[in-house]
């Protein structure tokens, strides 16, 4: 759409992280067939690796560094800044990293933002602390962006504005607990309480517009009109990413009240 210098900020958390520096470098359709015709597959999610069913150095360390090279030095020299979220392993506090920080090393801090609990097998050091996905501690980071003195916002979600998480079953609770057992107190309750947190922002965002307005702030929201073509954070099916990276993009120019142009590719 033409809009890749048009933000001074972007932020995301886990998938929306990566997502993020791929649209700020300019590679944001090569990012999504990266995830359609690479990570498809068993090297990246595996049901029966149990220890490490999303196989996250995988990705940093083969996918993204040499088969499907990130333009790293592009997100470091970006007019753009980064806001990386990071849930600290010990108290789940989040922490941001920026690719404006120093003495950093950002492909770790790619891999401590994807890093899903239970789903993969450590936590990442960044830095002196040790971190995991972002999303546990701020996976829609609108008050961050608020602090920064944002006045017109771009929200991107994976749910209808309709959605609400309701939170684990209790047998998945149980298993969950158990798996999560050698986690911290607050970590645990982060985990278990993300979808309380993340109803809440859902619930400000759907808001009739006037309500939204913040001290003069801006909020548009580009989400998916139905879940029928949605996927998990562990869908394989390369067709199924497929249909629900097309129906992103034609949400994305639904929300500004218009229709793909007939220039626009599909992603093939």
């Amino acid at each position: 759409m033409g809009w890749t210098r048009c933000f001074d900020h972007v932020a995301g958390a886990s998938a929306g992280a990566m997502n993020g520096a791929h649209f700020i470098t300019g590679q944001a359709r090569y990012g999504v067939e990266t995830y359609i015709d690479y990570l498809s597959n068993r090297k990246f999610i595996d049901f029966f690796r149990l220890r490490k069913l999303v196989d996250m150095d995988y990705m940093i360390d083969d996918l993204v560094r040499h088969v499907r090279p990130f333009n790293l030095p592009a997100l470091l020299e970006a007019s753009t800044e980064l806001h990386i979220a990071l849930a600290d392993a010990e108290d789940a506090s989040v922490h941001y990293v920026t690719n404006r920080s120093e003495d950093v090393d950002l492909w770790e801090v790619f891999r401590a933002t994807g890093a899903l609990p239970i789903l993969y097998n450590r936590f990442v050091k960044v830095g002196d602390r040790f971190y995991l996905d972002g999303s546990l501690s701020d996976g829609l980071p609108l008050p961050r962006l608020l602090a920064l003195g944002c006045r017109y916002i771009v929200v991107v979600l994976t749910k209808p504005l309709s959605f609400r998480s309701q939170g684990l079953s209790r047998p998945l609770r149980a298993l969950a607990w158990w798996a999560t057992r050698q986690y911290s107190s607050a970590l645990k309750r982060a985990l278990f309480d993300v979808n309380l947190r993340f109803n809440r922002t859902m619930s400000v965002l759907a808001a009739p517009a006037q309500a939204r307005v913040h001290e003069a702030v801006r909020i548009l929201v580009i989400a998916p009109r139905t879940g029928e073509h949605l996927v998990r954070c562990v869908t394989r099916d390369s067709r199924r990413l497929r249909r629900c990276a097309q129906q992103g993009q034609a949400d994305a120019w639904q929300a500004f009240g218009q229709r793909p142009p007939t220039t626009t590719h599909p992603f093939k």
